[in-house]
């Protein structure tokens, strides 16, 4: 099976590039390197909210007030010791103590034969990367990125 088949089949794409806390969500992948041989890329948002009384009319109500949006994306892939993605993600996780980030872009699968595919973006830690290699299994990578700020999202367009 061709490098990056699970993923790519799907017509998925993943880019990385090295990046700070200074760094900004990119808006291509011009520059970046693809990730080969991922497995998953999930992205998977999360809002915590508390519930607050108003006291501005006479019998008060209450209201949700969101305190926190965050997001993860958990990752696998096989592993390949000469994927330059992987050697970006190994990187960043090495030095995230360092403020080393990575810039990442997932680009969808187009749906039209005209216009831009939908695809988001951010900025993200490289965390709980972890190797597993087991005699008579495939030798995994397993780690999330965790956001650092909001990601961006690009809807499909069509011309």
């Amino acid at each position: 099976m061709a490098t990056g088949a699970f993923f790519n089949s799907l017509g998925y794409k993943f880019y990385v590039k090295a990046g700070t806390t200074a760094s900004t969500n990119p808006t291509t992948s011009t520059g970046m390197t693809e990730v080969l041989s991922l497995t998953d890329a999930s992205l998977q948002g999360s809002t915590q909210t508390q519930d607050v009384l108003d006291y501005g009319s006479t019998l008060g109500f209450t209201a949700s007030i969101v305190q926190q949006q965050s997001y993860t994306i958990p990752m696998s892939m096989n592993l390949n010791l000469n994927d330059a993605g992987y050697i970006v993600l190994k990187n960043a996780s090495l030095n995230a103590a360092d403020g080393t980030t990575v810039q990442w872009f997932r680009e969808s699968p187009e749906m039209s034969t005209t216009g831009n595919p939908e695809y988001h973006s951010g900025v993200a830690w490289v965390t709980d990367f972890s190797e597993s290699i087991a005699a008579g299994n495939v030798a995994q990578v397993t780690f999330t990125l965790t956001g650092y700020g909001a990601y961006t999202w690009s809807a499909e367009t069509n011309a």
